[in-house]
């Protein structure tokens, strides 16, 4: 077989792939690679900031199921990135993330840009590896696509030097990888009769996100029938994984360790779907009482009894294997039916009037929205409350909060989910968590993506003022705020928005939704709307 350069290997692997979009924002080491990838069939996707990439990337990877190759700068790049590498990998969303290195004959200088890469990637990673011939680069880019779809799925990292892709090798064969992974573990039977003997009343569901990804949302309605049992959507679930009006479907688990400690506490049994019951802070319970039986289903190893210690631990594919569960309990070929909207409890806990009366826009807003379009929201003060209401009107497709922690998540990965859809998701955030990636609004409008944002201002962190106040046990009207303010001056994020090609639009009260939100779907492009919240 002739020679090729790494660049023409670079264009072998994206053909055989079938890799229509690199995600990326390019430095020094990368010019070689963006060289190979302009002369492929390949679309590069820019993006102002390297957490935007990533976001992005991670937005259509959640929807095609298939790794997003990113494209990051050497160290300081792939720093800018780490933590929305690290909500993917939370998340169970698989990238690929490709990172320039200094020449590798140049190394041995410790020169400027030159970095331990793979070590500082690790952390956010589930397999991290850098190139040292150019003959490896054919194996170590499969393999690192490869990984990053096997189970648990999350980012990998490849580190690259720059000359590599200008140097020729005659190890130059791809072959594209089919994974079969639909097993199904023999002795389910024993995990059928542990949950048949809960007493009535008495047995849990939990649903993580590994529901949603592997499309088993029917499966888990039809095991919640066939046992009686109450069924949550586990905290930081990414991703839809519960059918929100089933009859048993009561919600999501609270983010606080007690208050899952008080919820679960109510049951004998739990049967957790997927990776975790995941938790935000920690205050003096354990999220699982001792006491009550577990039985988990995953399809990672790495995942089963890790948390916590499990009765019966079950390690096949989520959907094949509650399908045979499905099977097994003799369910009903359908679910027992669907919860009514109940429209007026909802007008009557968000009145369009008194101290709170912007909450009714939200409720517009969403009311205006089909059950299937995308919802996000982010880490703002608002999310509780666009929380439950999306659920109370039965939205599907939910990510609520990046599971990692980090900010700046949502609105990359709202525009990351436009792209991959060719239908705008309504992302939630507020004013100060936006700065954290406002950048990603010139990628939405340079590639005309769908997507719109709803974004609270309020000139402050009111969110970490709540969690200041609830530790602290003092109230928000008596207590000296340090470093929650940004209104000295104010930040004009109307301006800010529209220099990154957002189209902009204030939401003046419920009568304009409507056509706010119908000028915003007609537009080819980013639209960002604001609400401006009470003090």
């Amino acid at each position: 077989m002739a020679a090729r350069t790494g660049g023409d290997l670079i264009g072998d692997f994206l053909e055989a792939y079938e890799i229509s979009y690199v995600f990326g924002n390019p430095g020094t080491t990368e010019t070689t690679f963006l060289a190979a990838v302009a002369e492929s069939k390949s679309t590069y996707v820019l993006s102002l900031h390297e957490s935007s990439a990533v976001g992005i990337a991670a937005g259509y990877a959640l929807i095609t199921g298939k790794p997003s190759i990113v494209s990051l700068h050497t160290y300081p790049g792939l720093a800018n990135g780490m933590f929305n590498m690290r909500n993917a990998l939370m998340s169970g969303i698989p990238l690929m993330v490709i990172n320039g290195q200094q020449d590798s004959r140049f190394l041995i200088h410790n020169p400027v840009l030159g970095a331990p890469n793979t070590q500082l990637a690790q952390t956010a990673t589930k397999y991290a590896y850098e190139v040292t011939r150019t003959d490896d680069l054919a194996v170590a880019l499969q393999r690192c696509y490869l990984q990053a779809q096997l189970q648990p799925p999350g980012p990998v990292f490849l580190s690259i030097p720059m000359n590599f892709m200008l140097e020729e090798t005659a190890h130059t064969t791809f072959k594209k990888t089919r994974i079969i992974d639909d097993a199904v573990p023999q002795g389910l039977g024993e995990a059928v009769a542990a949950l048949r003997s809960v007493a009535p009343g008495k047995l849990v569901i939990v649903a993580d996100y590994a529901v949603g990804a592997a499309h088993s949302i029917a499966g888990v309605s039809r095991i919640a029938d066939a046992l009686g049992a109450d069924v949550y959507t586990a905290p930081f679930h990414v991703q839809g994984t519960v059918d929100p009006l089933h009859p048993r479907s009561r919600g999501q688990l609270p983010p606080t360790t007690s208050a899952i400690n008080g919820i679960l506490g109510r049951y004998d049994a739990m049967l957790l779907i997927g990776e975790k019951v995941d938790s935000f802070t920690y205050d003096g319970m354990q999220a699982l009482p001792p006491e009550l039986q577990v039985i988990q289903i995953a399809p990672s190893t790495r995942q089963l009894g890790f948390d916590f210690p499990c009765d019966i631990a079950i390690l096949g594919d989520i959907q094949a294997t509650l399908e045979a569960l499905v099977d097994a309990l003799g369910a009903s070929p359908s679910q027992t039916g669907t919860r009514a909207i109940d429209v007026a409890a909802l007008d009557a806990r968000y009145p369009a009037s008194g101290p709170h009366a912007s909450n009714a826009l939200i409720l517009a807003i969403l009311r205006h929205l089909d059950q299937s379009v995308h919802i996000v929201t982010e880490g703002s003060s608002e999310d509780s409350i666009v929380q439950d209401m999306a659920v109370a009107l039965g939205f599907r497709n939910v990510h609520f909060s990046p599971r990692g922690g980090g900010l700046g998540w949502a609105l990359p990965l709202g525009v990351g989910i436009g792209l991959a859809t060719g239908r705008p998701a309504v992302c939630f955030l507020g004013d100060g968590g936006s700065l954290f990636s406002i950048h990603a609004l010139w990628t939405a409008a340079k590639y005309r993506i769908p997507s719109i944002f709803v974004c609270f201002v309020n000139h402050e962190y009111r969110l970490l003022k709540d969690l200041w106040c609830n530790v602290m046990k003092t109230n928000p009207e008596t207590t000296h705020f340090v470093g929650l303010d940004f209104n000295d001056p104010n930040i004009d994020i109307e301006a800010i928005a529209e220099g990154f090609g957002a189209r902009v639009e204030t939401i003046g009260g419920a009568d304009y939704v409507g056509d706010v939100l119908s000028r915003a779907f007609e537009h080819t492009g980013p639209s960002f709307l604001l609400i401006e919240r009470e003090a």
